[in-house]
């Protein structure tokens, strides 16, 4: 079973401080040895569970952060930026199953770790067809576009509970509990361990009975920006139109249209900042 993994560091185990999210500092470096670790051990037990082939997308920031020369030399690994479908991108449907691993709750998440929609400096809120969205649900439903389940998502504890409402009841590993947004207990490791193993096994017994999530026919995409200028620049795309101060709307012909809008919306209202 082909089987895809996009990876953020946000939600990964150790991951607590600013400091850890990029930059020179050798807390970027210990984070990105803590991601590529965890990466690791979710492709074991996904070998050991049936799959026949991996591929890895590294999807934070500038999406360059796995450690090539440590990750499984088994998996497939999609390095750098920029990417059409950013986060997901490489996923079609030749794959099995989709794992979101290392994700965190969408913006405005009261004690959630790292709390933002794709980009907290610039966006505060993304719906699709008027319902509010995390990364987990905006890109469950790109892979459904493809006919791909979403068959396991790990991260910090609300993003867990995101995950039941903004893609259903599908095997989640919840790795730590923030305390605020910058504090979390940690689960201890060898009990991340052994959550993964059972977790795993679950979603990869799942497949073939779990239902990707529907294909949408032109659905809408409204992002609530963080400042007005930034709803006024983003009004210049053919076919976005601005619906509110701050706020944008774009009616697409299928997830896929929206996603390309959306990372255009996006990169173009942070040019202001």
């Amino acid at each position: 079973m082909k089987i895809y993994i996009s990876a953020d560091i946000e939600g990964i185990w150790g991951v607590v401080s600013k400091k850890q999210l990029g930059g020179e500092s050798s807390d970027y470096q210990r984070a990105r040895k803590l991601m590529t670790k965890e990466v690791n051990l979710l492709c074991k037990c996904l070998w050991e569970n049936g799959a026949t082939e991996i591929l890895v997308n590294d999807s934070h920031g500038p999406m360059d952060n796995i450690l090539i020369e440590e990750l499984d030399p088994r998996a497939g690994l999609i390095s750098g930026y920029p990417k059409t479908h950013s986060m997901m991108e490489g996923l079609d449907e030749s794959f099995a199953g989709a794992v979101l691993i290392g994700y965190h709750p969408k913006m405005g998440t009261e004690k959630g770790m790292f709390d933002h929609t794709y980009s907290g400096r610039v966006v505060g809120s993304i719906k699709i067809d008027q319902n509010e969205v995390g990364e987990v649900g905006l890109n469950a439903r790109l892979a459904g576009h493809y006919g791909v389940p979403v068959i396991l998502v790990s991260g910090d504890r609300k993003v867990c509970e995101d995950v039941k409402e903004e893609i259903g009841e599908i095997e989640t590993v919840s790795v730590k509990t923030a305390l605020s947004r910058y504090c979390a207990n940690n689960l201890p490791y060898d009990n991340l361990i052994k959550n993964y193993k059972t977790s795993v096994k679950k979603a990869m017994e799942s497949i073939g009975s779990a239902e990707p999530l529907p294909k949408l026919e032109n659905p809408t995409i409204t992002i609530d920006f963080q400042q007005s200028i930034m709803a006024e620049i983003v009004e210049n795309i053919p076919g976005v139109v601005k619906t509110g101060e701050q706020t944008v709307s774009y009616e697409g012909a299928d997830i896929s249209d929206l996603y390309r809008v959306m990372r255009s919306a996006i990169t173009l209202a942070s040019t202001i900042l």
